[in-house]
């Protein structure tokens, strides 16, 4: 028995799932090539450049938006370690990565990466980057809008639009805001949304509870710990690469966006 012909648009469809798959390639390429030229070059770059328009991303990955947001948060991780070596956020362009991180979740508000790395990575950093701002600013210089805030914002207006998917990262937001950035105000005010989320939003009892299960601990450390638990053993289905980055701050306090 022979079988039928694929249609025409069962071929299209293949056919463009693999050329995207091939632009991927190509973006990893020029990712990988570029990082060899810094390495060459021995110079560490301040900024990752302002971001490219999120049309042209998508029309570049064939409109397949879960390719173009991975292949933003990657190319903004890859800044991030040039040629091997951490570049500290306190040197870098922090608008700019913010920048970078609110392109990754508009085209593709369903993927938790770049709101991972807007509180994992970035956001404690980009405090110290504000604070030094500030104390540079001369006093009829204003200083510039603190990315710190606005990073967590990112969060919390993507928890909003879909707080089944996101709420992990507003509670480690409002961890952030606690021990990072010592606002309590936004802490706490992260927190109530997380109390008052509807039970179609399937946050767990701890989340619930964050302002006294995470944020009354006085030290960053525990607290860290107690959040780190919550996910592990009360949030099924948390994705394994959150519990390690977690398990690993918490093994190297100096990774700690809180204490650097």
């Amino acid at each position: 028995m022979t079988s039928e012909p694929a249609s025409p648009a069962t071929v299209l469809g293949s056919m463009r799932r693999h050329a995207s798959w091939w632009v991927f390639a190509a973006l990893l390429s020029l990712q990988g090539v570029w990082s060899l030229r810094l390495a060459n070059d021995g110079a560490l770059q301040a900024s990752p450049g302002a971001p490219p328009g999120a049309t042209a991303l998508q029309l570049a990955s064939l409109d397949e938006p879960a390719l173009a947001g991975y292949a933003t948060s990657l190319y903004l991780q890859g800044f991030d370690a040039q040629a091997g070596a951490l570049l500290g956020l306190r040197l870098a362009d922090a608008q700019a990565i913010w920048a970078w991180l609110e392109l990754a979740y508009s085209i593709n508000p369903h993927s938790g990466y770049p709101l991972m790395l807007a509180v994992f990575d970035y956001a404690g950093p980009a405090h110290a980057h504000d604070e030094a701002s500030k104390a540079a600013a001369e006093a009829h210089t204003p200083a510039p809008r603190p990315v710190a805030p606005m990073l967590l914002d990112l969060v919390e207006r993507a928890y909003r639009a879909d707080p089944v998917r996101h709420w992990r990262w507003l509670a480690h937001a409002s961890y952030v805001a606690r021990f990072s950035l010592h606002d309590d105000e936004r802490a706490l005010r992260y927190a109530q949304l997380l109390r008052d989320a509807p039970q179609t939003a399937q946050v767990p009892r701890w989340a619930r509870e964050l302002d006294s299960f995470v944020l009354r601990r006085r030290d960053a450390a525990e607290a860290q710990r107690a959040l780190l638990g919550g996910l592990a053993f009360g949030a099924p289905g948390t994705d394994s690469q959150v519990l390690d980055r977690m398990a690993a701050r918490l093994a190297s306090p100096a990774n700690d966006p809180v204490q650097n």
